[in-house]
């Protein structure tokens, strides 16, 4: 409701702020008229209620198209309704007899002001043409009795009332029209202040031509390409002047590390701007403007150009950076022509620029290569899914690096690291391939020479009777195995290299408990101080109880680290084998030593002492009787090494190395 009388802005909405005024005054007006009827005739006063709601509509149909933007319409509107509620009633007031028609004049002026002379000249005559019609009407007869007699005080009042109307609009007029000229004259002091704004912007605008000007030339100076850059800082400095606010007073030096480039009449100077940046290679460049005239304490130099130094400046380290940059890719596009095979390929495929290394490798000159498919080099190694998923990726934006199979003009095979990096346009899109090859074939061949080495080795150290090893030693003691080959040992580990480099822990647990801190302590001592390793010590395989013997050399790699090579193979039988001969010579020298020692004693006796017969005959008795115990147990000792003997794996003919102490019975 609030924003329904918002009152409109007297200046920048006048035509708005004249329809709220005048409709409010009319509103005003017509309540006094209703009132004065309430009062001097309420016997009728039905009439004057439809009076007050057609006023009120008339105001609420106004100011809502008014407050919609449409002044001009609520002006028509206005006045139509207004003189319509005037001239209406008169047909049953009395015709010209009635009060309201003194109200028309009022009428008439509002349109005048509302609508111009022209509204006003509309309205007058409508309203002389219908009140003629009254008068007709009352000529003839046909003119209604009047509803309402008024007195002389209430047509004094009557004609009062639109006489005050014409007062009301009179008033605004003339302060409206005040308001006017005071806004016409803030209006021209407005006008006069953008004029003087204009030709400083104007002003303004011819410095900033000159310094577009000077900036589009010096843009000019870089893009000509045939220009030395000598050349090019000389032109820079002598278009300078001419982007300044006193040209003809003005001088500019551009200079290069030590090397200056100046225009006419240049000199230093205390009036001078200066800028200085470097390149991202370091190289210094800078830009000076001096001014030559006298200087009456104002600053000689606008602020804006000390922008259009800054722009200056920076447009010359662009460009000095981009041929800098320009070298250095040319540097590096040389030293890639020298040492790679080069192709740049269109989206479909097909070649478009190949280099001498490229042709060289393939054995087609650059005129074959050039607009012909991929397909020329294709030799057939790899499959369609592979060559289709290379496609797709290249495709989708993404750059590749893999080993590529080609075949040569003359048919042979050559194989090439490919990084091959795809190129998009600004709406995502692939436009053209880079391929960057190295040739890999002395290589691929080495590595297969390599492979079927290692394959070699393998087999052969998976015929050994033992495992081979190549690991590292930490200063805890704990091995990293770097290789090991299990060889054709019954008794051994039954997982594989994979395990062993992941949990190099689970060869630790087939170590017997009693040996493993020997084992480690071993381990420890290898790695402070490397030396050949000789370790024999016991594993736990399915239950089994089984000897091993570890020998390994360290020997540095290139990096500097310590590797260990070696192999354990089981010792089981040796171990065996030696202490059934231990066991041999504990018997020989304890068991069978003591009834020779017997022997020794009764013989030595027979020699010493004269005997009778019968004491020599018992002692005969006892020496058949020791040396049959000493022939059944030698016997049964032999039998027990000899299945020992075969009982071990041990499969070696020793009989032609045992000395058969012949000389013992000669």
């Amino acid at each position: 409701m609030s924003m329904f009388f918002s009152v409109p802005d007297k200046e920048a909405q006048s035509q708005s702020y004249m329809v709220y005024m005048l409709t409010l005054i009319w509103s005003s007006t017509i309540a006094i008229i209703v009132s004065a009827g309430f009062y001097f005739f309420p016997e009728i006063w039905q009439r004057w209620t439809a009076f007050l709601g057609i006023s009120l509509s008339i105001a609420f149909i106004n100011l809502q198209v008014n407050r919609l933007g449409k002044p001009r319409m609520a002006a028509w509107t206005l006045t139509a309704m207004i003189w319509l509620f005037i001239t209406i009633p008169c047909y049953s007031a009395g015709g010209m007899a009635a009060p309201g028609i003194i109200s028309q004049m009022a009428v008439i002026l509002t349109a005048g002001f509302l609508l111009g002379w022209r509204g006003g000249l509309l309205i007058g005559v409508l309203t002389m043409v219908a009140d003629l019609g009254l008068v007709y009407l009352e000529m003839s007869g046909n003119l209604p009795e009047p509803s309402v007699v008024h007195t002389p005080l209430t047509r004094w009042i009557g004609a009062a009332i639109p006489f005050a109307t014409i007062i009301a609009l009179q008033y605004y007029s003339t302060n409206h029209l005040q308001d006017g000229l005071n806004a016409l004259r803030r209006e021209v002091e407005r006008r006069e202040a953008a004029e003087l704004e204009k030709d400083l912007s104007l002003k303004n605008l011819g410095e900033r031509v000159k310094e577009l000007r000077t900036l589009y030339a010096v843009s000019q100076i870089l893009q000509d390409g045939h220009l030395l850059p000598a050349e090019i800082f000389q032109k820079i400095a002598g278009q300078i002047p001419s982007g300044f606010q006193f040209p003809d007073m003005t001088a500019a030096r551009v200079y290069q590390g030590d090397r200056n480039f100046v225009s006419e009449r240049y000199h230093p100077s205390k009036h001078c701007i200066k800028q200085e940046t470097s390149t991202a290679q370091g190289t210094v460049v800078g830009v000076e403007v001096v001014f030559l005239g006298q200087n009456k304490g104002m600053s000689p130099f606008l602020e804006e150009e000390y922008s259009l130094m800054t722009m200056l400046m920076e447009m010359v380290k662009t460009d000095l950076e981009r041929r800098e940059r320009k070298v250095e890719l040319e540097d590096f596009k040389y030293a890639l022509d020298l040492a790679a095979m080069l192709s740049i390929s269109k989206a479909d495929g097909t070649f478009q620029f190949v280099n001498k290394n490229f042709c060289k490798a393939s054995q087609y000159s650059q005129a074959e290569l050039l607009g012909s498919p991929h397909e020329i080099l294709w030799s057939g190694e790899h499959s369609p899914k592979e060559l289709e998923e290379v496609r797709m990726a290249l495709q989708s934006g993404k750059p590749i690096r893999r080993e590529f199979c080609s075949r040569a003009k003359d048919g042979s095979l050559y194989w090439v690291d490919a990084t091959v990096v795809p190129f998009l346009d600004q709406e995502g899109k692939v436009y053209q391939y880079l391929s960057i090859n190295y040739d890999i074939t002395a290589q691929k061949t080495a590595t297969e020479k390599i492979r079927e080495s290692e394959e070699l080795i393998k087999r052969i150290t998976s015929q050994v009777p033992g495992n081979s090893y190549m690991f590292e030693i930490e200063e805890s003691g704990g091995t990293s195995i770097l290789f090991m080959n299990r060889g054709t040992e019954p008794y051994n580990y039954s997982f594989g290299m994979e395990v062993a480099e992941e949990s190099p822990e689970k060869l630790r647990e087939l170590i017997h408990e009693e040996d493993r801190d020997i084992f480690n302590q071993a381990m420890k001592e290898a790695y402070l101080n490397p030396k050949l390793i000789s370790l024999q010590y016991r594993v736990v395989f399915d239950g089994i109880l089984r000897w091993r013997w570890l020998q390994a050399v360290p020997e540095k790699n290139k990096e500097g680290k310590i590797i260990w090579y070696g192999a354990s193979s089981d010792i089981t039988p040796l171990v065996e084998y030696i202490v059934s001969i231990e066991q041999m010579i504990f018997d020989v020298g304890h068991v069978i030593r003591r009834p020779l020692s017997t022997m020794l004693g009764l013989t030595s006796l027979i020699q010493e002492k004269e005997l009778e017969v019968q004491e020599i005959k018992s002692i005969s008795k006892h020496l058949f009787q020791i040396s049959g115990e000493m022939d059944k147990f030698i016997r049964e000792l032999n039998e027990a090494y000899h299945q020992k003997r075969q009982d071990t794996q041990l499969k070696i003919d020793t009989s032609r190395l045992i000395n058969t102490r012949d000389s013992l019975f000669s």
